[in-house]
């Protein structure tokens, strides 16, 4: 799972190497939203993996501002593959991945459990 904090740049790690057929490649990220399902489109260019060992897996920096606009949330992912460095239309591209991302406001949990402790008082019966 993709995890992304808004305002913040993130490396993101993914397998693409293994199911890419183009030399070149740009891969076109889109990313939709489970219950608004709004989408976002991010390309990013195969020789701008980060990655030292790109036959196992890949790495993307995603900058800071790539979803300032964005609703936080439970996001899906696919990952195709182009030619193109900018075309967003993912009719007759090779999907090369799918998974899931979760986008927060911060790295420390939102929703946080208070314990309430109320006095508790027990009646038994001999009998």
């Amino acid at each position: 799972m993709i995890q992304l904090i808004k305002g913040q740049s993130k490396d993101v790690i993914v397998t693409l190497t293994e199911l890419t057929t183009l030399a070149n490649a740009f891969y076109l990220f889109v990313f939709t939203h489970e219950t608004t399902k709004e989408v976002i489109n991010v390309i990013k260019n195969s020789s701008s993996d980060l990655s030292q060992f790109k036959y196992r897996y890949n790495k993307f920096t995603f900058a800071s501002g790539l979803f300032a606009n964005a609703s936080i949330g439970k996001y899906t992912y696919s990952v195709f593959e182009q030619l193109s460095s900018t075309n967003t239309n993912t009719t007759g591209l090779n999907l090369i991945e799918s998974g899931k991302m979760d986008l927060n406001v911060s790295a420390t949990p939102v929703d946080v459990f208070n314990e309430y402790s109320a006095p508790t008082t027990f009646r038994t019966y001999a009998g």
